[in-house]
């Protein structure tokens, strides 16, 4: 999925919960129990490695591959711990952000799923990532510092051998790099659940509607992200009774340069065996000789009755009779935030400005389709040399059509086009990296029970038991980690 930098903290605060989550594509009603467990405070190292004399504190550092369906990412985080201070935290230096960068602005990022026929490549596009890190990180400090290497909807996709067979060599990558690979499922596939889930706690978290939203009447916003392979609806249902539950949805093959090729599937013209697409949305006459997704390469050409209607026309059918995607009604009365490619292809069609805090706005989602007629507009000459250039007529139109005709939202519904807030990156964290890290702390650390801080697990205010865990902790952020044993 489409990312810049992030800060991963925020979602760690929603592995405190315990979530029944169900491994398919789908939706589901999540129901978040807290257990009154005591909570544990980091008293100092127990191994000299992990301590800088020079500053009396222990350095720690977490590794996250974030294996997106268009683009593989390193985030490396490096906390620190006051050893001199008997209930110090762990607190979040800094972050490392690595991405691998395409060949030319012609291309697009290459995601795992594009060495589908050549598995071994794989490794060779995790090696550098891993090259990043261990610069990083002090060489002593490697064997103590957990690795996980997650991939979304892009294998996903895949056929399972091939997906197997990539994270088969991934693994052997990160297995041999020197850091520490806590078990097999370090590497592995996240849910699409996962993604959508992490993704709205993380929203509503930074929006800080967690923390107070509920006393203030404030309510949490729903979180729509656009990826590559698939996209994810999650909100806060209002009719709701004791226990808290989110409503998430994941359409696997709904990404946005996944519903490409699903749209141009299609035209009669097309030709799977042959990897020949063709669109209607392509200006007139145009052609791409050599698009590679999910590990083949297509010849993508216009189809001669190529305009805005007939395009609209075709992603219509693919959302509605092809995908299924359900409209919700709720949606309307919801603040609603949209991330990832709704972001990107808002900002590149002018709907928000562009800054360095990366901040969005608002716009309409009649908005969309508006950018979209003009993009459909555009006659092949004056294409620009951008690789999304080419697609720009049918992600906005797709976009429109997911909003409007999907998920049901009216012309009119403002909708909030962000990347970062607070400059933090709305981008979603890999839970592996808090479960890793938590394990080898532990190894690492001297650690005591607490005075239990109990939960209210009876409350009839369906915010009780997010309020609650949200007043222990959320006044400072940096103590995320001390409570680590606060829920099961």
């Amino acid at each position: 999925m489409e990312i810049s930098r992030s800060l991963a903290w925020c979602s760690w605060i929603f592995i405190l919960c315990v979530i029944d989550v169900s491994s398919e594509e789908g939706s589901k009603a999540h129901k978040l129990w807290f257990h009154p467990s005591a909570t544990k405070e980091i008293q100092s190292c127990l191994s000299e490695d992990l301590e800088q004399e020079f500053q009396g504190s222990c350095r720690f550092f977490a590794a996250v591959i974030d294996a997106g369906s268009t683009g593989t990412r390193l985030h490396l985080f490096e906390f620190s711990h006051d050893i001199e201070q008997e209930h110090s935290p762990f607190k979040l230096e800094k972050e490392t952000f690595k991405e691998e960068l395409r060949k030319s602005k012609l291309d697009c990022k290459p995601g795992l799923s594009s060495f589908a026929q050549t598995p071994e490549l794989a490794a060779e596009s995790v090696r550098e990532l891993l090259s990043t890190a261990k610069q990083v990180i002090p060489t002593n400090l490697w064997v103590h510092t957990p690795i996980t290497l997650k991939a979304t909807a892009g294998l996903r996709l895949l056929p399972e051998n091939q997906a197997d067979a990539i994270l088969s060599q991934a693994q052997l990558e990160v297995a041999s790099s020197g850091l520490l690979l806590e078990d097999d499922e370090s590497v592995g596939m996240l849910s699409g659940i996962d993604e959508g889930v992490f993704g709205w706690f993380t929203l509503n978290y930074l929006l800080g509607r967690l923390s107070n939203g509920f006393e203030s009447g404030l309510s949490t916003a729903a979180a729509l992200d656009l990826g590559g392979g698939s996209t994810q609806v999650t909100f806060l249902p209002d009719n709701l009774a004791a226990a808290l539950e989110l409503y998430t949805h994941s359409y696997l093959g709904n990404g946005l340069v996944a519903a490409r090729i699903g749209v141009a599937q299609l035209s009669s013209q097309s030709n799977d065996e042959s990897h020949s697409l063709f669109t209607s949305c392509f200006p007139r006459k145009f052609q791409i000789n050599d698009w590679d997704y999910a590990g083949n390469v297509w010849v993508v050409s216009a189809t001669q009755e190529a305009s805005f209607e007939a395009c609209l026309s075709s992603t219509i059918h693919y959302v509605e009779s092809v995908s299924k995607v359900v409209p919700i009604p709720q949606l309307a009365d919801n603040d609603v935030f949209v991330f990832s490619y709704f972001y990107d292809r808002g900002l590149q069609a002018g709907l928000v400005q562009g800054d360095s805090e990366q901040s969005g706005g608002f716009a309409k989602v009649v908005d969309y389709k508006q950018a979209a007629q003009k993009a459909c507009s555009i006659p092949a000459e004056e294409i620009g040399p951008e690789h999304w250039k080419p697609w720009q007529c049918l992600d906005l139109t797709y976009i429109y059509t997911l909003l409007h005709f999907g998920y049901g939202l009216p012309d009119q519904k403002s909708i909030h086009l962000t990347k970062k807030l607070k400059e933090k990156s709305k981008r979603i964290s890999l839970k592996s990296v808090n479960n890793n890290l938590k394990s080898e702390t532990q190894k690492n650390i001297r650690v005591s029970p607490s005075q239990q801080k109990h939960m209210n697990t009876t409350s009839n205010h369906s915010g009780g038991y997010i309020q609650q865990l949200m007043h222990y902790i959320s006044d400072a952020a940096t103590h995320v980690l001390v409570y680590l044993k606060l829920a099961s």
